[in-house]
């Protein structure tokens, strides 16, 4: 049905050429299913020469509705009876069983190759007649389409005929009105029937040329549509050349425009790094001169509060002094005015001097072992040095792509360490302004409880004792109270050392008080007197360098401090250096630089950020 309709749809517009692409489809598939068929005949051939039961489940697999399919089964159910046949007596009987089942294999093998042959030539012939139906049906449909188009046109001839007959006929019955209304007045002047004549004659010979005319309209007509169709024919395949080169033009356009916008992107992000390159330039050159400012205000700060501290110290160092003396003159009237207790004071005074010798001997092993602490250290310190150094050269290579990969975290981690710090301390003073506001005993011991290595556990011991001493005032004579005092006030003298920072002495927290100064974690002094400053410079060195912020140093968090401000130093040194023999500041200018700093990394991708190992 498809191929008639195609066949009719293509005589309409082109005639005989559409018959015969009906024909080519039709042989096409005629063809397609001979050639399958003639596969399938062949491997037929090849399996039945044998008797392998694989080839034959092999062609069914293939074909499993062909045309041999049948004898394949047949084939298959033989084979596998016979390899299952077993002998059922001796030498004899099975010669005999053999023979017998040669001669029923080889009868079966004829009767399968003629059976095979006759259904070969039966499928060629249905095959054959197939074709020659398809042929017949397609060359039938073709010559009724032809026949249908040529009565379409017969029939569009015949309406354009018997319009030009009706026109024919209303000229004529338009004639006979005339002729009627002309015999009324047939007794007319003679001219009058003269001009009558006259006007029938020329009539009928306007009839006979409007005749003509109409015949040479249908034959224009006639020959207008087959133009027609041939132009409009013409015009489709113009119009489908000029859609295809309308087609190869837009996407030349649109690869051009592709093109071209690459260009744009890439022109764009080449503008954008410009830009991002400059405005990095600029801002790590204006970043190094606020640093250098701050740095020089920084330094005069701490010189202004350097001064302040040490007028301060002065002062305390009077006042301690007048009261020292206030204290023995007092000591001096009560001692005269307590004879009667004399007794009991001397009683006092050995005790005191008892635990006085217990705490000499105690404070001399702590001091052998805190010099036997500090001589190891320096050992250690010595063999870290050593190590260190030994390791630096093989680490030279490492150190900027380390430096680079930990520079952002690194001032991420620092800035919000600094910040953990200064929550914490401001946390810590503000529980100790509650204790001293309320000043009570058990106010004092809950600070000591909630942060026993606190800045102001010295202050809170000294004022617990002072509450003590007020306490035992109340209950012992003024003499006993005024010794136990004064043992108070010269035990509170005493600094107390954490267990984590016995091996440091006065030089040593000196040294870490300048190192901190160094790597921009202010102490306001350095003086080897851990205050609440220096212990919050600690701190945050430590949130800075992941150590737990505590404010504390023990022996391992010290090296770490050494070894960054070692490094620190001798960037310091070097950027001295360059800048007396160029006499330029700091920053990169157009990589002028580049082949000084290439080394440690600090100018590598255009930064101004200082990058310490271990941070």
């Amino acid at each position: 049905m498809r191929l008639g309709i195609a066949g009719i749809v293509g005589l309409s517009l082109a005639g005989q050429p559409a018959v015969a692409f009906a024909q080519a489809a039709t042989g096409k598939e005629a063809g397609s299913a001979g050639k399958r068929w003639e596969e399938e005949f062949s491997l037929w051939q090849k399996v039945s020469a044998g008797s392998d039961v694989a080839q034959y489940e092999g062609y069914l697999k293939q074909y499993p509705n062909g045309t041999f399919a049948s004898m394949a089964r047949l084939r298959i159910a033989e084979l596998q009876a016979a390899a299952k046949a077993k002998p059922a007596t001796g030498a004899s009987e099975q010669a005999e069983a053999d023979a017998k089942a040669k001669a029923d294999a080889a009868a079966a093998a004829e009767k399968a190759k003629a059976e095979e042959q006759a259904a070969a030539e039966k499928a060629k012939a249905e095959e054959e007649a197939r074709k020659t139906a398809e042929a017949e049906k397609a060359k039938a449909d073709a010559e009724a389409a032809r026949v249908k188009a040529e009565e379409e046109a017969r029939k569009v001839a015949d309406a354009e005929k018997a319009k030009a007959e009706a026109e024919a006929a209303r000229l004529k019955a338009e004639e006979d009105a005339q002729k009627a209304a002309e015999a009324e007045k047939v007794k007319a002047e003679a001219e009058a029937a003269r001009l009558k004549a006259e006007a029938d004659a020329k009539k009928a010979e306007e009839a006979a040329a409007a005749r003509k005319l109409a015949e040479e309209k249908a034959a224009a007509e006639e020959k207008a549509r087959a133009e027609a169709a041939a132009a409009e024919k013409a015009r489709a395949e113009e119009a489908a050349r000029l859609k295809a080169e309308t087609e190869e033009k837009e996407a030349a356009a649109r690869k051009l425009a592709e093109e071209q916008a690459a260009e744009a992107e890439r022109l764009k992000a080449e503008a954008a790094a410009a830009a991002e390159k400059a405005k990095a330039e600029e801002a790590a050159r204006l970043k190094a001169e606020a640093e250098r400012q701050k740095a020089e205000e920084a330094a005069a700060a701490e010189k202004a509060r350097a001064e302040e501290e040490a007028a301060a110290r002065r002062e305390a160092e009077t006042r301690r002094v007048e009261a020292e003396k206030a204290a023995a003159a007092e000591k001096a009237r009560i001692e005269e005015e307590a004879a009667a207790a004399r007794k009991l004071a001397e009683e006092k005074a050995a005790e005191v001097e008892r635990l006085k010798a217990e705490a000499a001997k105690a404070a001399a092993d702590a001091e052998a072992k805190a010099a036997e602490a500090a001589r190891l250290a320096e050992e250690a310190e010595k063999r870290a040095e050593e190590a260190a150094a030994a390791e630096r050269a093989a680490q030279a290579n490492d150190t900027a792509a380390r430096e680079n990969e930990a520079q952002d975290a690194d001032t991420k981690n620092r800035g919000l360490a600094v910040e953990q710090a200064d929550d914490a301390a401001k946390r810590e003073e503000e529980t100790f302004q509650k204790a001293v506001l309320d000043g009570s005993e058990k106010a004092f011991r809950a600070y000591l409880d909630a942060y026993p290595d606190g800045r102001f556990v010295a202050d809170a011991r000294e004022r617990l004792a002072a509450l003590a001493d007020t306490a035992r005032q109340a209950a012992k004579p003024k003499q006993e109270s005024e010794t136990a005092t004064v043992e108070t006030e010269r035990k509170a003298e005493q600094p107390v050392v954490d267990r984590r920072e016995a091996y440091m002495d006065r030089s040593t927290r000196v040294q870490a008080q300048r190192w901190l100064s160094m790597l921009g974690f202010n102490t306001y002094g350095v003086d080897g007197v851990f205050g609440s400053r220096t212990r919050a410079a600690i701190a945050a060195w430590q949130g800075s360098s992941g150590y737990r912020a505590d404010g504390y140093l023990s022996r391992q968090q010290y090296r770490a401090l050494r070894q960054a401000a070692q490094y620190a130093e001798a960037r310091q040194n070097r950027q001295r250096r360059y800048q007396q023999d160029y006499d330029v500041l700091e920053g990169p200018v157009d990589g002028y630089y580049e082949r000084y700093y290439r080394d440690d990394g600090y100018y590598n991708g255009g930064g101004g950020v200082v990058i310490i190992p271990g941070y």
